[in-house]
């Protein structure tokens, strides 16, 4: 799907998922208008899930992504989704310091105890990954538990698209877009999952990282989805797909093992 048929087809599936089972509240991180975390609460005791949304640094809102949450709710842990800046109007460097100023926020005046997952899925899967394994960029990193990546990014440098050469930059900043270079023996465990069928992030940046990682002495996994294509990994967490969706319940039991 692409453009107004995306749209309407969030609208759907976010439509549905009003129908959970928790409370929700926005949070605001900063003084922008944008600045603001969704807040998915099912019990203030209960683990959380930070998702980040993909859309290839440029697009999407986190009210886009109620659906993930109401599924992940379902799965007994809260649920936050930051908003953060978006590409032309920001590089990567303002679009990750937006992240990291909004996860730190939350970690430090919002959810300030208890086990923390990141997850994301696409340019979200980058950016979760590089919040779990660069340790320079959170206050208290030790707080993540584990990374779930779906359909991620990871190893792509030197950049295939002409505008990622000026949405990375300056040149001295290309490493640091880049998780494969902060792979580490004591990181979280990383989670990688990846559709068979994926044309827009080839699954070769899973299989780069979770390698990658395992030869830092890290923990790494990684699971491949066949007939699952680029934006079928996170349109499994709908109320329509998610009950038949293998992904789905990997991640339940994964998430279940580590909280």
């Amino acid at each position: 799907m692409s453009g107004i048929y995306q749209t309407a087809g969030l609208a759907v599936l976010n439509a549905l998922a009003r129908l959970g089972n928790y409370q929700h509240r926005q949070i605001q991180f900063g003084s922008a208008a944008t600045e603001k975390i969704d807040w998915y609460q099912v019990d203030e005791n209960a683990p959380t899930v930070i998702f980040y949304y993909g859309g290839n640094w440029r697009s999407y809102r986190k009210e886009d992504y109620r659906f993930v949450a109401d599924t992940l709710c379902g799965m007994g842990v809260n649920v936050a989704i930051p908003d953060f800046l978006k590409y032309p109007e920001h590089r990567f460097d303002g679009i990750l310091r937006s992240v990291v100023n909004a996860t730190n926020h939350f970690l430090d005046e919002v959810y300030t105890d208890g086990p923390v997952i990141m997850m994301g899925h696409s340019s979200g899967a980058q950016m979760a990954a590089l919040v779990t394994l660069n340790t320079t960029l959170l206050d208290n990193p030790g707080r993540i538990k584990a990374m779930v990546g779906m359909s991620g990014p990871y190893d792509f440098y030197p950049f295939t698209e002409d505008d990622h050469w000026d949405l990375f930059g300056p040149e001295d900043h290309y490493p640091m877009s880049q998780p494969v270079n902060f792979v580490r023996r004591d990181a979280p465990e990383l989670y990688l999952l990846h559709g068979e069928d994926d044309t827009r992030v080839r699954r070769g940046h899973s299989k780069s990282l979770m390698e990658k990682q395992i030869e830092a002495g890290g923990i790494a996994r990684r699971e491949v989805y066949q007939g699952m294509g680029h934006a079928d990994a996170v349109v499994s967490f709908s109320r329509i797909h998610r009950r038949k969706s293998q992904l789905v319940r990997d991640i339940q039991t994964f998430i279940s093992s580590k909280i």
